[in-house]
């Protein structure tokens, strides 16, 4: 088990990364939840991530986890059916 990851407060001016699994639909979830933050939160932008393993479902390996912290101050992802 990993313990949650501190809430990072305001979303102003922050970097978002957005992971993508490639499970149907999580691109779209993805997009509009972007979309809807993007409104909500100023001067807030977004990075986009597929995990470097895998096939039709992507992973990410602990070097992926390692890079996207260090580019985002927080993450969400879509993972599931």
């Amino acid at each position: 088990r990993v313990p949650a990851a501190p809430r990072v407060g305001s979303l102003d001016g922050k970097t978002v990364g957005l992971f993508w699994n490639m499970k149907a639909g999580g691109n779209v979830a993805l997009a509009a939840i972007s979309e809807e933050l993007g409104k909500r939160h100023q001067k807030m932008s977004f990075r986009n991530y597929t995990g470097s393993i895998g096939g039709s479902v992507r992973l990410v390996t602990p070097e992926d986890v390692q890079r996207i912290a260090a580019e985002c101050d927080a993450v969400i992802s879509t993972t599931s059916d």
